[in-house]
């Protein structure tokens, strides 16, 4: 698995500084009042959207030292709609209709039919498309970066591995974090979001003439 794929809504990019942060080391279940009120709210409008889209700029920083950018546009449909369409450093397309997911490399001239992104990161992509329920979600950390004015909220999903989440001061979802068993970082930035939700034919892909495609997907359990 190539190291772009296994980025890919891992979950994140910027580098925060939370030396000057205000760090609350404290756990809590969201019920809406209290400590966790602010985070619900916001959790609560990413899921009442039908649909958003937006830039992302990615940094992955490796085990072994070295680093990779990578930039694109995101979009989300929901239900079970998405397109992820890097554009640096080279085109690739991961684009799902809610019953195929396409994985596409011009480059390669070919394409991958997959089941799922279960091998990526599932827990981000519930978040973005707003699968997961707020008593599902658990705060164990909160901090608010003043170079980059967001409120940043580690939270665990479940027995899923833990995730920084950042939300401007009008909660919008703009900073996501994760970091691997492996101890690779992954950071994403999202800017220049739009909150009408895309047409649907955006989530549509027809390989083209020539390009091989291989089909991945894994057989149905019985």
């Amino acid at each position: 698995m190539s190291k772009l794929i296994a980025a890919l809504v891992c979950s994140a990019l910027w580098l925060i500084t939370t030396a000057s942060a205000a760090t609350v080391k404290q756990e809590w279940q969201l019920d809406g009042r209290d400590k966790g009120a602010q985070f619900a709210n916001n959790i609560e409008r990413l899921g009442s959207q039908r649909g958003f889209s937006c830039r992302f700029d990615q940094i992955m920083e490796f085990s072994d030292g070295g680093n990779q950018h990578y930039s694109g546009d995101l979009a989300v449909l929901k239900p079970g709609h998405f397109r992820w369409q890097y554009r640096k450093p080279y085109d690739q397309l991961y684009v799902g209709d809610g019953r195929v997911i396409w994985h596409y490399e011009p480059d390669l001239m070919q394409a991958e039919r997959l089941t799922d992104l279960e091998a990526i990161n599932p827990v981000v992509m519930k978040l973005l498309d707003g699968r997961i329920p707020l008593s599902d979600i658990k705060v164990v950390e909160r901090s608010y970066d003043n170079k980059l004015n967001i409120h940043r909220f580690k939270v665990q999903v479940t027995d899923a591995p833990q995730v920084w989440l950042g939300f401007s001061r009008h909660g919008d979802l703009v900073y996501i974090e994760r970091q691997d068993l492996l101890g690779n970082r992954n950071m994403m930035h999202l800017s220049d979001c739009s909150y009408v939700a895309p047409a649907e034919k955006l989530f549509s892909f027809t390989p083209p003439e020539g390009v091989d495609v291989l089909d991945l997907r894994s057989a149905p359990r019985k």
